[in-house]
């Protein structure tokens, strides 16, 4: 997983998947963790990941 800043107060988290598309999701936050957990929140949500550690 990277999470990186993007343009303004946007970050991009992408979560790496072995043998497939990476899983991007960008929110905007000042926080780095914040930005983080709820990217990781939403993945879930919407069924792309089955659980996560932050």
């Amino acid at each position: 997983m990277t999470v990186d800043k993007d343009l303004g107060g946007n970050w991009a988290v992408a979560v790496i998947v072995p043998s497939a598309a990476p899983l991007i999701v960008k929110l905007q936050g000042n926080d780095k963790e914040k930005a983080t957990k709820g990217a990781l929140e939403i993945l879930q949500k919407v069924g792309k990941i089955d659980r996560f550690e932050v």
